[in-house]
């Protein structure tokens, strides 16, 4: 889920086809069937660039140019910093996405004005069956692991996700500006830094790694395991959230301002929140919809399934991205830069 290397060549491509719909997304985040289903449709071809981490989205849609990027996922906080920039499109209130007003109302205003719910999950950890025998079931397991995990453990370059796990154990919010709760995050995971096999995206190190069968644990979102299964050809991977609480999160799908190809973006929208187009998507993914109309249509043994839709005990405990300021931002940029560097040195 790196960004590709070839992306000259990607702009250069999207720019000959006009008629080419380009979303910014994480891999694995569309059901080929839903692409396949909307191209028979529409005449029109979707194509997809990926990316590993809120940093790199981020870049690309500032640096990106030539208007190639239609439509981009983003959480709930970046779509509100974006909106405000002048970089989405308003579009709720268009008529030619009509469907989007499906989405529950509980989660209409998550987004804000410039987006709309797409999916929403949990933040844990992916660990291997195979190699751990029983679930974690607490943060310190990363955090402070056992000698059979020293050197599999993987997390993310991410200056949210990453801090998470040593706030949760001290009891702090995952969005605080206190200077000293963000250090002692910064010592507790300097400290776990020997452990640590990787700070990249745990499908992306599948992906490109010869050392990928190293890893056993990984900070991951709820159905990142069924994609690590179908990486590494396995049923190891499971997901599971742990005591001391979780993030819930929201994915939000939005249109590019400066897109010329917004009326084509809003069709796909309007199709992709078909109900019954909403359920097949969601359930291919192993992610959770938003919508009740698509959740209808669900099996019932994936409804039951708590990796995907959280119990009330879960959600209790979850927390939820707010919108930082630049000098919380700024702090939390050099905490994550200092770590990966300080593992990459080694």
């Amino acid at each position: 889920m790196k960004i590709l290397s070839g992306i000259g060549l990607l702009l250069v491509s999207t720019l000959l086809l006009s008629d080419t719909l380009t979303i910014l997304n994480w891999e694995g985040y569309l059901d080929s069937s839903v692409i396949s289903r909307w191209q028979k449709q529409s005449g029109h071809t979707l194509q997809q660039i990926y990316f590993d981490n809120d940093e790199d989205r981020d870049s690309v849609m500032v640096g990106h140019k030539d208007r190639v990027i239609d439509l981009v996922v983003l959480d709930e906080s970046a779509s509100k910093t974006f909106g405000a920039s002048g970089t989405l499109l308003a579009f709720k209130s268009n008529p030619k996405v009509a469907n989007i007003q499906g989405v529950d109302q509980r989660w209409q205003d998550v987004c804000g004005d410039y987006s709309v719910p797409y999916l929403w999950g949990t933040l844990g950890v992916a660990y291997r069956t195979d190699k751990i025998l029983s679930a974690p079931t607490s943060w310190h397991e990363i955090l402070t692991p056992n000698k059979a995990l020293s050197g599999h453990i993987g997390l993310m370059d991410d200056f949210v996700d990453l801090l998470a796990p040593a706030l949760f154990v001290d009891n702090h919010s995952i969005n605080t500006n206190d200077v000293g709760q963000l250090k002692g995050a910064f010592e507790r995971l300097k400290d776990l830094l020997p452990h640590v096999l990787t700070f990249e995206y745990s499908i992306s190190f599948l992906d490109s790694s010869q050392h990928k069968d190293n890893l056993y644990m990984t900070l991951a979102y709820s159905g990142d395991q069924y994609l690590l299964n179908e990486k590494s050809g396995s049923e190891n991977w499971d997901f599971t959230t742990l005591k001391e609480g979780t993030v819930a999160w929201m994915d939000c799908f939005a249109v590019m301002m400066d897109s010329p190809r917004q009326d084509l973006a809003l069709d796909f929208l309007n199709f992709l929140y078909q109900p019954e187009i909403a359920a097949l998507n969601s359930e291919a993914l192993y992610v959770a919809t938003p919508m009740q109309s698509a959740r209808a249509l669900q099996t019932r043994e994936f409804l039951s399934d708590t990796t995907v839709y959280a119990p009330v005990e879960v959600m209790n405990k979850a927390q939820y991205y707010e919108v930082l300021d630049k000098k919380n931002i700024l702090l939390r940029n050099r905490i994550t830069s200092s770590l990966v560097k300080i593992h990459e040195s080694k």
